[in-house]
Order: structure tokens, then sequence, then C-alpha cells
């Protein structure tokens, strides 16, 4: 009896784990996207600071070159969070990682 009732557990637990087809397209896909934007939008502010920091540092106040300078340093960090976010993704869709 014990083993029927933890068989029957592990089913239902397995079921609560795997989404339908349609739903883990949808939700990979979804995920793919948040990827590529947090893979995009870091991209372009990075390269706005380094702007910022070094070729135009003469057009801005010193603390927008602080805030420039620490930017470099923090973007790239959300992109490769990015990155991680779209292999995930990928992964999921059954695709190339």
């Amino acid at each position: 009896m014990q083993q029927v009732v933890n068989e029957t557990a592990f089913i239902n637990h397995e079921r609560a784990l795997t989404l339908p087809n349609k739903n883990k397209k949808n939700v990979f896909g979804f995920t793919k996207q948040v990827g590529n934007w947090l893979m995009l939008v870091p991209v372009s502010l990075f390269i706005s600071c380094l702007l910022i920091s070094y070729p135009f540092a003469e057009y801005f106040s010193m603390s927008q070159q602080i805030a420039a300078h620490i930017g470099t340093m923090v973007f790239p960090a959300f992109f490769k969070i990015g990155y991680v976010v779209r292999c995930i993704g990928q992964h999921g869709l059954g695709q190339r990682v």
C-alpha cells in the first residue's frame, strides 16, 4: 500500500513539473526574448557610458562621468545575466545553445 502511495505521489509530482508543449513553447520563447533584450539594452548603455567617460568627457560634469565609469562596470554584468536567460530559453525550446 505504501509503495502505491509513493508511486502516485511521484507521478503527480512529475505532472506538476512538466508543462504542456504549447505552454512550454510560450514560456521559453518569452524567456528567450527577455534574454535578447537583456543583452541589447546593456550593450547600448555600456557604449554610451564609454563615450561619456572618455572621448566626450569634457561635455559632462564630474558626477555624470563618475556614474558613467560605474556604468562601465555594471552594465556588462547585466549583459551576462541576459546571456544566461537567453541560453535557458534556447535550451527549453530544444535549440542549440
